[in-house]
């Protein structure tokens, strides 16, 4: 009886650990700093800024469905795939601009995205405030996908809305040509 307990006590456990309402420590949105206080708080989210789930949206750009939705596709595809996707984005208070790339560079180590024997993993950074985006990939993904490629596909799939302020179309586009480039190329090597 004790362990039919603990074990649902577990199982309860790991579904409220995945909701996505959690919070970033300190967090402050668009909060006024001192130069000194503004190299604290990047300091502080460079060291301990949490992993919510594959949607990461501390930057506010996606609505609950739209989380939703592309949390639900990047589940489905690394069930399928075993390639792990997190999606993460930041404000202008998070990181300076010239650090933006290391960032995401930083959370695909720290926060473990893909398996760790395959390095399969790929962080998509995206930030409004200083109109950029970024795709860190582990060593893994380079069978499936070239820089040339990356590029393409964030100049092609993810920008086009991007400029006209959709966020959630871009960013389901740019998904959408990853996958389909990853699932094919993956489909080739298994022959």
């Amino acid at each position: 009886m004790m362990q039919l307990f603990f074990i649902l006590y577990l199982s309860l456990f790991s579904f409220v650990s995945n909701i996505t309402a959690q919070s970033v420590p300190n967090y402050h949105l668009y909060e006024k700093m001192t130069i000194s206080e503004l190299e604290t708080y990047r300091q502080s989210i460079w060291d301990s800024l949490p992993a919510i789930g594959w949607v990461n949206d501390f930057e506010g750009l996606f609505s609950s469905n739209e989380e939703d939705s592309l949390e639900s596709m990047l589940q489905h595809f690394e069930k399928e795939t075993s390639v792990e996707i997190a999606i993460v984005t930041v404000d202008s208070n998070m990181v300076q601009k010239d650090r933006f790339n290391d960032l995401s560079d930083h959370l695909l180590r720290v926060w473990g995205i893909g398996k760790f024997a395959k390095k399969n993993g790929i962080v998509i950074c995206i930030s409004r405030d200083y109109k950029q985006l970024y795709i860190s990939t582990g060593a893994g993904i380079a069978a499936f996908m070239n820089d040339a490629e990356k590029y393409y596909i964030i100049t092609q799939a993810f920008i086009p809305s991007f400029n006209e302020y959709r966020y959630f179309d871009g960013t389901l586009s740019g998904l959408n040509e990853l996958i389909n480039k990853i699932t094919k190329k993956k489909k080739r090597y298994e022959r």
